[in-house]
């Protein structure tokens, strides 16, 4: 998953894959206590989360509880991705 973590550069918005998340990217690359290979830290837009940023006690990124997760790389699209607005009324959700 090395190519996938090159391919995302931490600021990028971004969608979880799994549950449709929306949020920032603050954090790509290993991460101790998570489990080998590459890791995604995202920030998001609402708190949905389980993780404020760190991992075993080191704080990879700034997040307020509950902001923050970490994926793996093929778990996130990064492209445009803008925060959801509750009250726009061209999202299709009715």
């Amino acid at each position: 998953m090395k190519e996938e973590a090159e391919a995302i550069s931490v600021g990028s918005r971004c969608q979880t894959t799994v549950g449709s998340r929306r949020g920032e990217v603050k954090y790509v690359g290993k991460a101790a206590g998570l489990g080998a290979g590459y890791w995604i830290g995202v920030l998001l837009d609402e708190p949905t989360g389980n993780s404020n940023g760190t991992v075993k006690g080191k704080k990879l990124f700034e997040a307020p509880n509950g902001f923050g997760i970490f994926v793996r790389p093929n778990e996130l699209q990064v492209g445009d991705y803008p925060p959801l607005d509750d009250f726009d009324e061209d999202e299709d959700e009715i």
